[in-house]
C-alpha cells in the first residue's frame, strides 16, 4: 500500500531527472545536432545510472569497460556485468583487462594513478578509433564535493578548489548536476541493478575517508552541507575564470615568450599582488606546484642561479628574472671533429659555416661576435667543437692573460639557461674561439697570416 502510494512520486521524480539530464547534456554538447558517446561504465551504481538516462534521452552511445584485475574474481563479475548491460541496451560494447599492478610497479605509480592512466589512455583510443566524438564518465556532485576536500587538504589554488570539471576538451560530466542520493533514489525507481565495489566500503582510501567520515559530520551540523559546498566550488569556478582573464592579460603586457622559453621580469613580483598567486596561476602549467612558486618568489632576488626544476620544464633565476623552458637534462660529453675539409656542421642549437681564405691586404675582420677570424696555420687539425666545462680558460682577444671561462660568461652577464649552449672551437687542447662570444688572442690574425679560417655560427 505505502509503495503504491510512493510510486506517483517517484514517477514524477524520475521525469524531472530525465528532463534535467537531458537539458545540461544539450548544454554540453550545444551546437552538435547528432553527437556520439562513448560511456566509461564500471557497472557500479553511478555509471549503471549514467546508461539508463542516456537510453531514455535518446542518444547514439557505446559502452566501455576496463577490468583492472585487482580484484579477482569480484573483477571478472563487473566486466561480465557490464557485457550484459551492453548487450541489453544493445549498445556497442569495448572492453580491456589490463596487468595494472606490474604497470603501476614498473612506472613507479600508486594503484589509483597507474590505473587511472591506463583507463583515460584507452578510453580515448578507442573513442578516436570508433568515430565517438565526446567521452563520458559518470563523476557526480558528490565526487566534486570530495575532490574539493582532497584538494584542499593537500594545499592548492584556486584552480584546485572548483572540484572536477563538468567538460575537458572532448571528456563530459553530465551527472554533475545529480547529488548520489538522487542518482540512487533514480535507480530504485526503474528498478536498475548494480555492481558493488567492496574497496568502497574501506576507509584506507583518502576519499573513503572523506566520504564515510568527514561529510556525514558536515551533514549533522548543516543539513544542507552539500548543497552550500556546491554552490561554493560554483562561486570558485567563476572566481577562477576571472581570474584567468587577469592572467591572459599579464601574460601579454608583462610576460616575454621567445620561442620555448618564458621570460618572467622581476618587476612582476611589484606589479601583482601578491605575486606567489599570480606567478602559480602563470607556470602551473609547466608543472610547477605552489610550494615552489613561494620558494622562487622568496629567493627570487637572492644570488642569480638558483634552479628549480618541474617534470617538464627548468625555472633559473636570472638577474632580470626568471627564464622558464623545457628541460630534458644536458649532454655534457657533446663533441664532434672538425677537419679541414668541414664546410658545415648542424648541432642541436647552431648551423656552422667554416672556410678558408688568403688574406689580402684588404681583407677586414669582422666585429660580428658570431664570426671568428683565426690563423689558419696556427690551427691544429681536427678542430673540436664540444661545450665549455669547468676548468676551461683561454685568452679573450686582446688580452695577454688567461681567464676562466666561467669568470668570462658571468662578467657578460649570460644566463644559466644560455651557459648549457655555449660551445668553443678547440685546437690542440687550446680553445681557440668561445662560440658566439670571443676568439683566442693566440689564434688572432696578424700581418704574418697568410690564410685565414673563417668561422661563422
Amino acid at each position: 500500500m505505502l509503495l503504491n502510494l510512493l510510486m506517483p512520486c517517484f514517477l514524477t521524480f524520475v521525469v524531472i531527472m530525465i528532463e534535467a539530464f537531458r537539458k545540461y547534456l544539450s548544454e554540453l554538447v550545444s551546437g552538435n545536432e547528432a553527437p556520439s558517446f562513448l560511456l566509461a561504465v564500471s557497472g557500479g551504481l553511478d555509471s549503471v545510472v549514467m546508461t539508463e538516462l542516456f537510453g531514455l534521452s535518446g542518444y547514439k552511445y557505446g559502452i566501455a569497460h576496463c577490468n583492472f584485475q585487482l580484484r579477482g574474481k569480484e573483477s571478472d563479475e563487473d566486466e561480465n556485468f557490464v557485457k550484459e548491460l551492453a548487450a541489453k541496451s544493445e549498445a556497442p560494447f569495448f572492453q580491456i583487462q589490463f596487468e595494472t599492478e606490474k604497470f603501476c610497479k614498473e612506472n613507479k605509480l600508486s594503484v589509483q594513478m597507474g590505473a587511472r592512466q591506463l583507463r583515460y589512455e584507452w578510453f580515448q583510443q578507442i573513442r578516436q578509433k570508433n568515430g565517438f566524438e565526446y567521452l563520458v564518465t559518470a563523476h557526480h556532485a558528490d565526487d566534486a564535493i570530495e575532490t574539493f576536500f582532497i584538494n584542499l587538504l593537500r594545499g592548492t589554488g584556486i584552480s584546485g578548489l572548483h572540484g572536477i570539471n563538468v567538460k575537458h576538451e572532448n571528456t563530459i560530466r553530465p551527472l554533475l548536476k545529480f547529488y548520489r542520493r538522487e542518482i540512487e533514489e533514480f535507480a530504485i525507481a526503474n528498478k536498475l541493478g548494480w555492481r558493488e565495489d567492496s574497496s568502497n566500503k574501506s576507509d584506507k582510501y583518502e576519499r573513503n575517508k572523506i566520504r564515510h567520515q568527514l561529510l556525514p559530520v558536515l551533514e549533522e551540523i548543516s543539513p544542507n552541507a552539500k548543497e552550500s559546498i556546491t554552490a561554493t566550488i560554483e562561486n570558485l569556478g567563476k572566481a577562477e575564470i576571472i581570474l584567468n582573464n587577469s592572467i591572459d592579460r599579464i601574460m601579454c603586457e608583462s610576460i616575454r615568450i621567445e620561442g620555448q622559453r618564458t621570460i618572467i621580469p622581476f618587476a612582476f613580483s611589484n606589479e601583482y599582488t601578491p605575486p606567489v598567486i599570480y606567478l602559480y596561476e602563470v607556470i602551473k602549467g609547466m608543472g610547477f606546484n605552489y610550494a615552489q612558486c613561494e620558494q622562487i618568489v622568496e629567493n627570487s632576488k637572492d644570488q642569480p642561479g638558483r634552479i628549480f626544476l618541474s617534470a617538464t620544464h627548468r625555472l633559473v633565476t636570472d638577474r632580470e628574472g626568471l627564464i622558464i623552458e623545457p628541460y630534458t637534462g644536458v649532454n655534457t660529453y657533446f663533441e664532434i671533429e672538425i677537419n679541414e675539409q668541414t664546410k658545415e656542421l648542424l648541432t642541436d642549437k647552431h648551423i656552422y659555416i667554416f672556410n678558408v681564405v688568403e688574406k689580402t691586404a684588404d681583407f677586414q675582420i669582422s666585429t660580428d661576435s658570431n664570426i671568428a677570424s683565426l690563423d689558419f696555420d696556427k690551427l691544429t687539425f681536427p678542430l673540436k667543437i664540444r661545450r665549455w666545462k669547468e676548468g676551461d680558460r683561454f685568452y679573450p682577444l686582446g688580452m695577454n692573460n688567461p681567464k676562466k671561462v666561467s669568470d668570462f660568461l658571468v662578467d657578460n652577464k649570460v644566463s644559466l639557461p644560455d651557459k648549457e649552449h655555449v660551445y668553443v672551437l678547440v685546437s690542440g687542447n687550446e680553445i681557440a674561439w668561445l662560440v658566439g662570444h670571443r676568439p683566442d688572442e693566440r689564434f688572432k690574425v696578424t700581418k704574418g697570416t697568410k690564410k685565414v679560417y673563417l668561422c661563422k655560427s
